[in-house]
This record gives structure tokens, sequence and C-alpha cells, in this order.
């Protein structure tokens, strides 16, 4: 380790802790105990609480979105007189993915 340090390879700490000095100790204690603490509170209830507004409101813009998205598909394919039923398939699969989603991702989360 000397050869380490006198070649410059291992660089000296900025800081060097004292373990032996109880205050030191207390504040060690102190970092390993406020974890804890923080779990068991509902510390994660911004962030839930942030991520269902969220989704709600993702879910109110997307689905009327991929409604109109249909329609104007079905209007286009009235006037040019051709149907991709695969693309009409997609529309319906991506507007019952937004809608029905989050319901079921949520329900598959509670069961596990």
């Amino acid at each position: 380790m000397r050869f380490l340090k006198t070649a410059g390879l291992r660089p000296k700490l900025p800081a060097q802790v004292d373990f032996t000095r109880n205050t030191t100790k207390a504040i060690l204690a102190a970092s390993l105990l406020f974890p804890a603490r923080a779990m068991a509170q509902d510390w994660s209830a911004p962030a839930t609480s942030m991520l269902e507004s969220l989704e709600s409101g993702l879910v109110s813009i997307a689905a009327p979105v991929i409604g109109v998205g249909v329609i104007v598909y079905g209007i286009w394919a009235m006037v040019s007189g051709r149907i991709d039923i695969m693309r009409l398939a997609q529309l319906v699969v991506a507007g019952a993915i937004v809608i029905f989603g989050p319901t079921l991702l949520r329900t598959l989360l509670s069961a596990a």
C-alpha cells in the first residue's frame, strides 16, 4: 500500500474519519436509524399520488385521441373505398390497452 501512495496511484483521502470518537458513533447510529423510521411512515405517498394523477391524466387525454383517430380512419376508409383491417385492429387494440392497461396492471400487481 505504501508503494501505491508514493507512486501516486492511490491518492490520500481529503478527510480522515476517527471512528473512536463518540460523536462519530452517534452520527453513524442516527444515520442507520433514520431510514428505518422513514420506511415506517408513509414516505411514498407523494410519489404514488403523483403517478396516479399522471396515469389518470394520460388515460383521459389518450382515449379521446385514439377515438378521434378511429373516426378519422373510418372517414378516410369510406372516402378512399379501402379498409385496411390490420390498421383498424391496431387502433382498436391500442385504445383498449390505453384504457384498460393501467387497471389491469394495478390488478396484477395487487394480486402478487
